[in-house]
């Protein structure tokens, strides 16, 4: 009898979490005061980073940590969802699915997307136009 690889499930789990991710913020983009895609947004990145450093993805948990705490400021209403933070937040779905798929070799480029994402947020200034 043979089990399912867990880490496959991981991976096929949150790349579905991904897929609304993106769909949740592309519709936020056209929305932005809309509570129900905000939380939503803001459960799939909680959900990623739980099973993430449940299944031994220690670069994605870390990683989508800072991600949901910035955008828990949008939840809160701290901070607007605005075209520049959704640009952000959709490099950074793209790098978390690298990270998901090559978890022995992280692809660059990450900590230059949380920094983007503290500048919008702060709203100290524009993060960078080209990011990954």
């Amino acid at each position: 009898m043979s089990f399912p690889d867990p880490t496959e499930t991981f991976r096929q789990e949150a790349r579905e979490l991904l897929d609304q991710l993106e769909l949740g913020l592309l519709d936020l983009e056209q929305n932005p005061a809309n509570d129900d895609l905000i939380n939503s947004t803001f459960r799939a990145l909680h959900t990623i980073k739980g099973s993430g450093a449940m299944f031994g993805f220690t670069a994605v948990a870390t990683f989508v940590h800072e991600f949901e705490t910035a955008f828990d400021q949008v939840r809160k209403g701290h901070t607007p969802a605005t075209s520049e933070l959704i640009a952000v937040a959709l490099d950074a779905k793209d790098h978390i699915h690298k990270l998901i798929e090559q978890p022995d070799a992280p692809p660059a480029g990450g900590e230059a997307i949380l920094e983007a994402l503290r500048i919008v947020i702060s709203g100290a200034g524009t993060a960078p136009a080209a990011i990954a």
